[in-house]
């Protein structure tokens, strides 16, 4: 009789009682031992933050490395093309260096880093940047070798003898199909061939780190960009000013040679006034409005650098901001695909309960009846 009325209650009358019995139950053995309530948060492994700390400071190193290598290479010719190349070949490596060094995954920076490096070294060695750098080109080889072992020798120390095989075997291959063709360093994305070789359901990364190490993170990223910001907005004004034939050497010969001929002509003047009062006149003349030319032109130049270093300046702002919001984007997606699943698991952990307290329910109130119905129909039938 009373499963019969249970029957006829509404499904969700019954589920909602049930779940309520279940709450209570939870509350009751709350005190219990065996019940623990633990945070989401999951630190970083040993591997991937000493990943994430080697190649941030790797990064630094390879920009600081090759700036001052580039500066040797350029102080020691006077060729305009050469000169040019390395500061293409700075603001090329800076960029591309601090996009590898800030992936979100540790492990994905380490190899995008240390492809990077590889890529580099084939450009300037056998590739097509051979000949960039002139007489002076094996500096620029020697260099790359050196960084790409050290990324290589990074890699090494952190990861097994099976993962660094594989990894090796990975970085060679990405390099092989995607050199780089010019200064532009223009690289594919290392994430979506490690994606495509693995699977999708492999998993990049097992957690995100605690709030600390998520912070700590944020300041490297602040600090690297900070430092190396400022560099790459006056290598590319020096390169749009070399490109538009302005130098200070330039106006220096012009002035020079401007006062070489008021000192001719002044000294003319003296041999004789008499006939050359007017020619130098007109002379000064001509000269001042040459010299007003010239300083308007030099304004002009002035203020299309100043619209330029403002243009960089916006870009590199709204880069670092694209930046921050794809992390933070990650972060809400990581974050509700957590809550999603612990929804899951506790829908699952009730329909479990109410199985359980279901058959429960059922045996202990089915056993006394049972038993009663036998004991009657055992004594009518003596």
């Amino acid at each position: 009789m009373c499963l019969a009325r249970a029957e006829k209650r509404p499904r969700s009358t019954f589920f909602a009682v049930a779940f309520t019995g279940w709450l209570t139950a939870l509350a009751c053995l709350g005190g219990c031992s065996l019940i623990t309530i633990k945070s989401p948060e999951k630190p970083l492994s040993t591997r991937d933050l000493n990943a994430r700390i080697l190649t941030h400071e790797y990064a630094a190193h390879f920009i600081s490395a090759i700036e001052q290598t580039a500066d040797e290479i350029a102080d020691g010719t006077q060729d305009t093309r050469i000169r040019l190349n390395t500061l293409r070949w700075k603001i090329a490596v800076a960029a591309s260096s601090q996009r590898a060094a800030s992936q979100i995954v540790p492990m994905m920076s380490l190899l995008d880093t240390w492809a990077l490096s590889v890529q580099m070294a084939q450009y300037l060695d056998t590739g097509n940047g051979g000949a960039l750098f002139g007489a002076q080109q094996s500096q620029a080889v020697t260099l790359a070798r050196e960084l790409a072992h050290d990324a290589e020798t990074s890699a090494r120390g952190l990861l097994s003898s099976q993962e660094f095989t594989r990894d090796q075997r990975f970085v060679e291959h990405y390099a092989r199909d995607y050199p780089l063709q010019s200064l532009n360093f223009t690289r594919p994305s290392i994430v979506e061939r490690w994606v495509r070789e693995n699977g999708s359901e492999s998993k990049l990364i097992e957690s995100l780190g605690t709030v600390p190490e998520s912070l700590a993170e944020a300041r490297d990223l602040v600090r690297m960009y900070g430092d190396n910001t400022p560099e790459q907005i006056l290598w590319k004004a020096q390169l749009l000013a070399q490109q538009s034939g302005v130098n200070g050497r330039d106006v220096q010969s012009a002035l020079k040679q401007l006062d070489e001929r008021m000192a001719r002509l002044s000294a003319l003047a003296d041999q004789t006034p008499d006939l050359l009062n007017g020619i130098v006149r007109d002379v000064q003349r001509r000269a001042d409005t040459s010299w007003s030319q010239m300083l308007g032109e030099l304004r002009t130049q002035g203020m299309t650098l100043s619209g330029t270093l403002s243009s960089e300046r916006e870009a590199a702002t709204q880069s670092i901001n694209e930046q921050r919001e794809a992390l933070t984007a990650d972060a809400v997606r990581i974050s509700t695909q957590l809550v999603q699943q612990a929804g899951i698991e506790a829908r699952r952990l009730v329909r479990e309960a109410l199985i359980l307290i279901i058959v429960l329910a059922l045996v202990v109130l089915g056993l006394p009846f049972t038993a009663g119905y036998l004991v009657g129909r055992a004594r009518r039938s003596a």
